[in-house]
Protein backbone atom coordinates (compact mmCIF):
# COMPACT_ATOMS: atom_id res chain seq x y z
CA UNK A 1 0.00 0.00 0.00
CA UNK A 2 1.70 3.96 -0.93
CA UNK A 3 0.30 6.61 0.52
CA UNK A 4 1.36 8.57 -2.61
CA UNK A 5 -1.39 11.54 -3.65
CA UNK A 6 -1.43 14.56 -5.89
CA UNK A 7 -0.79 18.19 -3.77
CA UNK A 8 -1.97 21.53 -5.47
CA UNK A 9 0.77 23.75 -5.00
CA UNK A 10 -0.37 27.16 -4.79
CA UNK A 11 2.84 29.96 -4.41
CA UNK A 12 1.08 32.58 -5.79
CA UNK A 13 2.43 35.80 -3.69
CA UNK A 14 -1.00 37.63 -4.35
CA UNK A 15 -4.67 36.74 -4.95
CA UNK A 16 -5.72 37.27 -8.58
CA UNK A 17 -5.95 40.11 -10.29
CA UNK A 18 -8.84 41.33 -13.01
CA UNK A 19 -6.28 41.53 -15.30
CA UNK A 20 -5.44 37.83 -14.98
CA UNK A 21 -8.58 36.86 -15.38
CA UNK A 22 -9.46 39.30 -18.69
CA UNK A 23 -6.32 37.15 -20.17
CA UNK A 24 -7.69 33.68 -18.76
CA UNK A 25 -11.11 34.09 -20.24
CA UNK A 26 -9.65 34.00 -23.76
CA UNK A 27 -6.47 33.16 -23.93
CA UNK A 28 -5.67 31.06 -20.83
CA UNK A 29 -3.42 31.25 -18.24
CA UNK A 30 -0.50 29.24 -17.10
CA UNK A 31 -0.29 30.51 -13.44
CA UNK A 32 3.05 31.27 -11.96
CA UNK A 33 3.78 29.45 -8.59
CA UNK A 34 1.01 26.94 -9.27
CA UNK A 35 2.04 23.25 -9.70
CA UNK A 36 0.56 19.65 -9.38
CA UNK A 37 3.34 17.54 -7.28
CA UNK A 38 2.97 14.07 -7.16
CA UNK A 39 4.30 13.33 -3.55
CA UNK A 40 5.46 9.67 -2.32
CA UNK A 41 4.50 10.68 1.37
CA UNK A 42 4.25 13.23 3.75
CA UNK A 43 7.73 14.90 4.08
CA UNK A 44 9.81 13.22 1.43
CA UNK A 45 10.93 14.45 -1.92
CA UNK A 46 8.13 14.62 -4.65
CA UNK A 47 8.29 12.28 -7.28
CA UNK A 48 7.78 14.74 -10.08
CA UNK A 49 5.90 18.27 -10.33
CA UNK A 50 4.23 19.71 -13.27
CA UNK A 51 2.61 23.38 -14.16
CA UNK A 52 -0.86 23.99 -13.82
CA UNK A 53 -2.79 25.89 -16.96
CA UNK A 54 -6.31 27.38 -16.60
CA UNK A 55 -7.83 27.09 -20.61
CA UNK A 56 -9.84 30.07 -21.91
CA UNK A 57 -12.23 30.49 -19.63
CA UNK A 58 -15.02 31.60 -22.50
CA UNK A 59 -14.31 28.46 -24.55
CA UNK A 60 -15.58 26.51 -21.34
CA UNK A 61 -18.40 28.37 -20.65
CA UNK A 62 -16.51 29.57 -17.38
CA UNK A 63 -17.50 25.67 -16.11
CA UNK A 64 -15.20 25.22 -13.26
CA UNK A 65 -15.68 21.34 -13.80
CA UNK A 66 -15.08 21.57 -17.38
CA UNK A 67 -12.08 23.83 -17.04
CA UNK A 68 -10.58 21.43 -14.44
CA UNK A 69 -10.92 18.18 -17.01
CA UNK A 70 -9.26 20.27 -19.87
CA UNK A 71 -6.30 21.44 -17.40
CA UNK A 72 -6.23 18.08 -16.22
CA UNK A 73 -5.53 16.90 -20.07
CA UNK A 74 -2.67 19.75 -20.74
CA UNK A 75 -0.38 19.57 -17.74
CA UNK A 76 2.97 21.46 -18.08
CA UNK A 77 6.32 19.89 -18.21
CA UNK A 78 9.19 22.34 -19.34
CA UNK A 79 7.86 22.47 -23.08
CA UNK A 80 5.83 19.09 -23.00
CA UNK A 81 2.04 18.84 -22.34
CA UNK A 82 0.76 15.47 -21.20
CA UNK A 83 -2.31 14.37 -19.19
CA UNK A 84 -2.97 13.41 -15.75
CA UNK A 85 -2.55 9.74 -16.93
CA UNK A 86 0.33 9.86 -18.47
CA UNK A 87 2.17 12.10 -15.58
CA UNK A 88 1.23 9.91 -12.92
CA UNK A 89 2.55 6.96 -15.45
CA UNK A 90 5.75 9.12 -15.58
CA UNK A 91 5.94 9.47 -11.85
CA UNK A 92 6.44 5.59 -11.08
CA UNK A 93 6.99 2.36 -12.43
CA UNK A 94 5.84 1.18 -8.79
CA UNK A 95 1.63 0.01 -9.23
CA UNK A 96 1.07 0.38 -5.93
CA UNK A 97 2.51 4.58 -5.98
CA UNK A 98 0.27 4.60 -9.61
CA UNK A 99 -2.89 3.65 -7.82
CA UNK A 100 -2.40 5.41 -4.61
CA UNK A 101 -2.23 8.83 -7.21
CA UNK A 102 -4.70 7.74 -9.47
CA UNK A 103 -7.28 7.36 -5.91
CA UNK A 104 -6.02 11.09 -5.46
CA UNK A 105 -7.02 12.96 -8.52
CA UNK A 106 -10.92 13.16 -7.04
CA UNK A 107 -9.83 15.48 -3.94
CA UNK A 108 -7.46 17.12 -5.91
CA UNK A 109 -9.50 18.09 -8.85
CA UNK A 110 -11.97 19.35 -6.02
CA UNK A 111 -8.89 22.28 -4.77
CA UNK A 112 -8.10 23.20 -8.22
CA UNK A 113 -11.79 23.97 -9.02
CA UNK A 114 -11.30 25.88 -5.71
CA UNK A 115 -8.41 27.92 -7.63
CA UNK A 116 -10.82 27.86 -10.69
CA UNK A 117 -13.72 29.42 -9.28
CA UNK A 118 -11.90 32.54 -8.23
CA UNK A 119 -11.35 33.32 -11.89
CA UNK A 120 -14.91 32.50 -12.70
CA UNK A 121 -16.23 34.86 -10.12
CA UNK A 122 -14.60 37.53 -11.07
CA UNK A 123 -16.21 41.71 -11.90
CA UNK A 124 -14.55 41.15 -15.18
CA UNK A 125 -16.67 37.72 -16.02
CA UNK A 126 -19.79 39.60 -16.90
CA UNK A 127 -18.02 42.84 -18.61
CA UNK A 128 -16.85 40.57 -20.90
CA UNK A 129 -20.68 38.43 -21.66
CA UNK A 130 -22.51 41.57 -21.98
CA UNK A 131 -19.75 42.67 -24.70
CA UNK A 132 -20.00 39.44 -26.56
CA UNK A 133 -23.85 39.54 -26.07
CA UNK A 134 -23.92 43.05 -27.74
CA UNK A 135 -22.01 41.44 -30.81
CA UNK A 136 -24.17 38.98 -31.12
CA UNK A 137 -27.17 41.25 -31.38
CA UNK A 138 -25.32 43.03 -33.65
CA UNK A 139 -24.56 40.33 -35.86
CA UNK A 140 -28.37 39.53 -35.74
CA UNK A 141 -29.47 42.72 -36.82
CA UNK A 142 -26.73 42.46 -40.10
CA UNK A 143 -28.06 39.47 -40.92
CA UNK A 144 -31.35 41.07 -41.46
CA UNK A 145 -30.47 44.29 -42.91
CA UNK A 146 -27.53 42.59 -45.08
CA UNK A 147 -30.10 40.41 -46.47
CA UNK A 148 -30.09 40.70 -50.34
CA UNK A 149 -27.72 43.15 -50.82
CA UNK A 150 -24.90 43.08 -53.37
CA UNK A 151 -22.02 43.22 -50.68
CA UNK A 152 -18.71 43.05 -52.33
CA UNK A 153 -15.70 42.28 -49.88
CA UNK A 154 -12.37 43.73 -50.50
CA UNK A 155 -8.44 43.25 -49.62
CA UNK A 156 -5.49 45.26 -50.49
CA UNK A 157 -1.67 43.93 -50.68
CA UNK A 158 0.53 47.55 -50.52
CA UNK A 159 4.18 48.00 -50.46
CA UNK A 160 3.73 49.21 -47.03
CA UNK A 161 1.16 50.48 -44.08
CA UNK A 162 -1.65 52.46 -45.27
CA UNK A 163 -0.69 55.75 -42.82
CA UNK A 164 3.11 55.80 -44.90
CA UNK A 165 2.22 58.27 -47.64
CA UNK A 166 4.96 56.82 -50.24
CA UNK A 167 2.53 53.32 -49.83
CA UNK A 168 1.66 52.34 -53.63
CA UNK A 169 -0.88 49.54 -54.08
CA UNK A 170 0.11 45.90 -55.51
CA UNK A 171 -2.77 43.77 -55.58
CA UNK A 172 -6.62 44.36 -54.81
CA UNK A 173 -8.59 41.89 -55.07
CA UNK A 174 -12.48 41.35 -54.70
CA UNK A 175 -15.28 38.71 -54.29
CA UNK A 176 -19.25 38.66 -53.58
CA UNK A 177 -20.56 37.56 -50.60
CA UNK A 178 -20.05 34.23 -51.78
CA UNK A 179 -16.52 34.10 -52.28
CA UNK A 180 -16.92 34.46 -55.99
CA UNK A 181 -13.92 36.29 -57.63
CA UNK A 182 -15.11 39.87 -58.91
CA UNK A 183 -11.50 41.20 -60.35
CA UNK A 184 -7.81 40.06 -58.74
CA UNK A 185 -5.82 42.59 -60.02
CA UNK A 186 -1.76 43.08 -59.62
CA UNK A 187 -0.56 46.45 -60.12
CA UNK A 188 2.72 47.40 -61.02
CA UNK A 189 3.80 50.77 -59.04
CA UNK A 190 6.58 51.70 -61.72
CA UNK A 191 9.51 50.55 -59.56
CA UNK A 192 10.81 47.73 -57.62
CA UNK A 193 8.76 46.44 -54.80
CA UNK A 194 10.95 46.40 -51.75
CA UNK A 195 11.28 43.75 -49.49
CA UNK A 196 8.10 43.34 -47.06
CA UNK A 197 6.46 40.59 -44.34
CA UNK A 198 3.28 41.78 -45.58
CA UNK A 199 2.99 40.46 -48.36
CA UNK A 200 4.78 37.65 -51.15
CA UNK A 201 4.57 40.52 -54.30
CA UNK A 202 8.01 40.44 -56.01
CA UNK A 203 8.64 42.80 -58.85
CA UNK A 204 9.08 39.98 -61.61
CA UNK A 205 5.43 39.09 -60.68
CA UNK A 206 4.03 42.73 -61.46
CA UNK A 207 6.09 42.99 -64.52
CA UNK A 208 3.70 43.67 -67.48
CA UNK A 209 1.08 44.30 -65.38
CA UNK A 210 -1.11 47.33 -65.37
CA UNK A 211 -0.71 50.67 -63.13
CA UNK A 212 -3.23 51.62 -60.38
CA UNK A 213 -4.88 53.97 -63.32
CA UNK A 214 -4.84 52.06 -65.51
CA UNK A 215 -7.22 49.60 -63.49
CA UNK A 216 -8.93 52.26 -61.04
CA UNK A 217 -11.91 52.47 -63.22
CA UNK A 218 -13.07 48.73 -62.70
CA UNK A 219 -12.06 48.58 -58.99
CA UNK A 220 -13.56 52.05 -58.10
CA UNK A 221 -16.76 51.36 -60.50
CA UNK A 222 -17.00 48.14 -58.55
CA UNK A 223 -16.70 49.57 -55.36
CA UNK A 224 -19.02 51.86 -55.52
CA UNK A 225 -21.95 49.76 -57.22
CA UNK A 226 -21.69 48.22 -54.60
CA UNK A 227 -24.51 48.24 -51.40
CA UNK A 228 -21.60 47.53 -48.64
CA UNK A 229 -18.25 47.25 -48.86
CA UNK A 230 -16.69 44.59 -47.06
CA UNK A 231 -13.49 44.13 -45.50
CA UNK A 232 -11.28 43.37 -42.43
CA UNK A 233 -10.02 46.78 -41.18
CA UNK A 234 -11.75 49.02 -43.61
CA UNK A 235 -9.76 52.05 -42.21
CA UNK A 236 -6.65 50.91 -43.50
CA UNK A 237 -8.03 49.76 -47.29
CA UNK A 238 -10.46 52.80 -47.32
CA UNK A 239 -7.20 55.31 -46.39
CA UNK A 240 -5.52 53.47 -49.43
CA UNK A 241 -7.61 53.99 -52.12
CA UNK A 242 -8.17 57.47 -51.16
CA UNK A 243 -4.48 58.18 -50.62
CA UNK A 244 -3.76 56.64 -53.98
CA UNK A 245 -6.72 58.57 -55.99
CA UNK A 246 -5.37 61.66 -54.31
CA UNK A 247 -2.00 61.48 -55.13
CA UNK A 248 -2.38 60.17 -58.90
CA UNK A 249 -5.22 62.30 -59.51
CA UNK A 250 -7.89 59.84 -60.38
CA UNK A 251 -11.66 59.91 -59.04
CA UNK A 252 -12.89 59.37 -56.11
CA UNK A 253 -16.75 58.76 -54.92
CA UNK A 254 -16.27 56.23 -52.48
CA UNK A 255 -18.50 56.41 -49.34
CA UNK A 256 -16.86 55.10 -46.34
CA UNK A 257 -20.51 55.21 -44.57
CA UNK A 258 -21.16 52.35 -46.81
CA UNK A 259 -18.10 49.91 -45.39
CA UNK A 260 -18.04 47.41 -43.43
CA UNK A 261 -15.49 46.59 -41.13
CA UNK A 262 -15.49 42.35 -40.48
CA UNK A 263 -12.67 43.25 -38.16
CA UNK A 264 -14.48 45.25 -35.48
CA UNK A 265 -16.82 42.93 -35.43
CA UNK A 266 -14.70 40.19 -35.06
CA UNK A 267 -13.12 41.90 -31.89
CA UNK A 268 -16.65 42.60 -30.45
CA UNK A 269 -17.43 38.74 -30.46
CA UNK A 270 -14.09 36.97 -29.82
CA UNK A 271 -11.37 39.75 -29.23
CA UNK A 272 -9.22 39.04 -25.90
CA UNK A 273 -10.24 41.96 -23.45
CA UNK A 274 -7.00 44.08 -21.79
CA UNK A 275 -6.96 47.28 -19.14
CA UNK A 276 -5.06 49.98 -20.98
CA UNK A 277 -3.23 51.07 -17.30
CA UNK A 278 -2.37 54.47 -18.91
CA UNK A 279 -6.22 55.61 -19.95
CA UNK A 280 -7.68 53.51 -17.19
CA UNK A 281 -10.60 51.38 -18.75
CA UNK A 282 -10.81 47.93 -19.96
CA UNK A 283 -11.19 47.25 -24.33
CA UNK A 284 -11.02 44.37 -26.80
CA UNK A 285 -7.88 43.75 -28.87
CA UNK A 286 -8.42 43.06 -32.80
CA UNK A 287 -7.51 39.72 -33.32
CA UNK A 288 -5.67 39.36 -36.81
CA UNK A 289 -8.12 37.68 -39.83
CA UNK A 290 -6.46 34.20 -39.04
CA UNK A 291 -6.78 33.87 -35.71
CA UNK A 292 -10.36 35.15 -36.14
CA UNK A 293 -11.46 32.85 -39.18
CA UNK A 294 -9.56 29.40 -37.37
CA UNK A 295 -11.28 30.77 -33.61
CA UNK A 296 -15.17 31.24 -35.28
CA UNK A 297 -15.05 28.52 -37.84
CA UNK A 298 -12.89 25.95 -35.96
CA UNK A 299 -10.17 25.24 -38.75
CA UNK A 300 -7.26 26.26 -40.40
CA UNK A 301 -6.88 29.35 -42.53
CA UNK A 302 -7.08 28.71 -46.06
CA UNK A 303 -4.26 29.67 -48.51
CA UNK A 304 -1.93 32.27 -48.22
CA UNK A 305 -2.15 35.14 -45.76
CA UNK A 306 -0.81 37.51 -47.72
CA UNK A 307 -2.52 37.16 -51.06
CA UNK A 308 -5.25 39.78 -51.33
CA UNK A 309 -7.79 37.45 -52.80
CA UNK A 310 -7.33 34.26 -50.33
CA UNK A 311 -7.95 37.07 -47.59
CA UNK A 312 -11.19 38.87 -49.18
CA UNK A 313 -12.37 35.15 -49.83
CA UNK A 314 -11.99 33.73 -46.20
CA UNK A 315 -13.06 37.74 -44.95
CA UNK A 316 -16.77 36.68 -46.64
CA UNK A 317 -16.18 33.16 -44.81
CA UNK A 318 -15.75 35.00 -41.51
CA UNK A 319 -18.14 37.01 -42.03
CA UNK A 320 -21.02 34.92 -42.56
CA UNK A 321 -20.20 32.59 -39.90
CA UNK A 322 -20.44 35.03 -37.87
CA UNK A 323 -23.77 36.23 -39.23
CA UNK A 324 -24.73 33.09 -38.68
CA UNK A 325 -24.03 32.76 -35.16
CA UNK A 326 -26.00 35.89 -34.72
CA UNK A 327 -28.84 34.83 -35.99
CA UNK A 328 -28.97 31.08 -34.02
CA UNK A 329 -28.53 33.30 -30.89
CA UNK A 330 -31.25 34.06 -28.49
CA UNK A 331 -29.78 37.30 -27.39
CA UNK A 332 -32.78 40.07 -27.79
CA UNK A 333 -32.59 44.36 -28.00
CA UNK A 334 -32.05 45.42 -24.34
CA UNK A 335 -35.00 47.97 -23.47
CA UNK A 336 -34.01 51.36 -22.99
CA UNK A 337 -34.86 52.19 -19.44
CA UNK A 338 -37.79 54.44 -18.82
CA UNK A 339 -36.88 58.34 -18.43
CA UNK A 340 -37.91 59.97 -15.71
CA UNK A 341 -39.42 63.53 -16.05
CA UNK A 342 -37.33 66.05 -14.92
CA UNK A 343 -38.88 69.02 -13.50
CA UNK A 344 -37.55 72.53 -13.47
CA UNK A 345 -38.10 75.70 -12.83
CA UNK A 346 -36.47 76.70 -15.71
CA UNK A 347 -39.10 78.02 -18.48
CA UNK A 348 -35.86 77.77 -21.21
CA UNK A 349 -35.19 74.08 -20.05
CA UNK A 350 -38.77 73.54 -19.61
CA UNK A 351 -39.25 74.92 -23.20
CA UNK A 352 -36.27 72.65 -24.79
CA UNK A 353 -37.90 69.39 -23.15
CA UNK A 354 -41.29 70.15 -25.13
CA UNK A 355 -39.20 69.68 -28.72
Amino acid sequence: MSNAQLILLDKRNQPVKEYLVAVAASDGLNIKGVEVMASPAKGEKSLLNASIYIPPLEKFDYNPKKLVAESLSKLIIGEETLSIDSFIERCSEDPAVREALTKSITKFSKNLEKLIKEFCVSDVIPLIQESRNDALFKLKTHAKELKGKNIVCLDIEATNISTDPEADIIQVSACDINGKELFNQLINPGYDIPENDKHNITTEMVQGQPTLGQAWDMIHDTLLEADIVLAYSTESDFMYLEKSAEKKMLKFDLDYNTWLDAAELSKDLIGAMRWHSENMYWFFKTPKLTVAYEEVLGKPFPGDAHDALADARATVELFNAMLEKGKQSKVEEKKPKKQQEQITNNPFAALAQLK
